[in-house]
């Protein structure tokens, strides 16, 4: 492991022991290890990281789960290939404090990636007020500044049956939690008991050349150019995985105690991958 990656996982884990483990002003990390798919040599040079969940979840380089249910493999649904990952996140699952069961890679310094994941919403999966995130984009903040952690600058999640898209930016060198703009994106009814296959393309910036290309099911849906679409840290936004359902654990007003879904195909690629080198199909 390189000095600066050593120095990463220090600052993070000094970081976590002292902070309060809500989504309005800090994000959990739990440190499993490097992620493996990205050194994997078998991986094309455009791939960074590749997960099809048939034998294996996967190494990842945070794994923030609880429980023995919280992670599973499953042959009874799947996108491709022989098996899929099953979430599972009940009221009252607390891994590092919070109500979530997450995956995620690392910080980094990649300004454009592609990401592709295929998610199964069972019908169990009923209509909630209560938001849960099943994709972040976190940003680690730059701590030497004296940040500390906010709400992610990308989300995508579920309120109502609806899929939504939030997204937070400033310019600011140094910011704190709500000091940014923020938009919030409908992406549609939420549809169950089908797999559904998302690729975003993302070129991070605080500024005006931001880039988020949204394609469902080999849509394009949403092309949001020449925008704001992250915060000023000396790291990009990582990927996470997942249920995290915050609200869970300040009590609030919900109608279900039990989610899950199923995930299968996360790839994510650099800027060189393109659209046909991450989707489900490219597999």
């Amino acid at each position: 492991m390189s000095a600066a990656k050593t120095s990463l996982h220090r600052n993070v884990m000094l970081t976590i022991a002292c902070l309060s483990f809500m989504l309005c002003n800090c994000e959990p990390v739990n440190i499993d290890n490097d992620d493996a798919s990205a050194s994997n040599p078998a991986l094309p040079s455009d791939i960074l990281a590749s997960y099809n969940f048939d034998e294996t979840i996967g190494e990842w380089y945070e794994r923030n789960t609880c429980c023995e249910w919280s992670a599973t493999l499953t042959d009874s649904v799947k996108r491709a290939g022989s098996g899929s990952g099953r979430i599972e996140l009940r009221k009252g699952d607390l891994a590092l404090g919070a109500p979530w069961s997450e995956f995620g890679l690392s910080p980094n310094k990649n300004r454009e990636e592609w990401f592709a994941f295929s998610v199964y919403f069972p019908r169990s999966f009923v209509k909630d007020s209560l938001e849960e995130s099943i994709v972040q984009w976190q940003a680690l903040p730059d701590f030497a500044k004296g940040e500390k952690w906010r709400s992610p600058p990308l989300l995508f999640g579920i309120v109502n049956d609806n899929v939504v898209l939030e997204i937070r930016s400033t310019g600011k060198e140094v910011n704190i939690q709500g000091d940014y703009t923020f938009e919030r994106l409908n992406l549609g009814k939420l549809a169950k008991e089908e797999w559904l296959d998302w690729v975003f393309h993302i070129r991070w910036a605080y500024d005006e050349t931001g880039i988020i290309e949204v394609w469902k099911n080999g849509k394009l849906i949403l092309s949001r150019v020449n925008k704001p679409n992250s915060y000023n840290d000396a790291m990009y936004p990582y990927f996470k995985i997942g249920l995290y359902k915050w609200g869970w654990e300040k009590n609030k007003k919900t109608v279900t105690n039990s989610r899950v879904i199923f995930i299968d195909e996360v790839k994510v690629g650099n800027e060189n991958a393109g659209y046909e080198k991450v989707f489900a199909g490219s597999r």
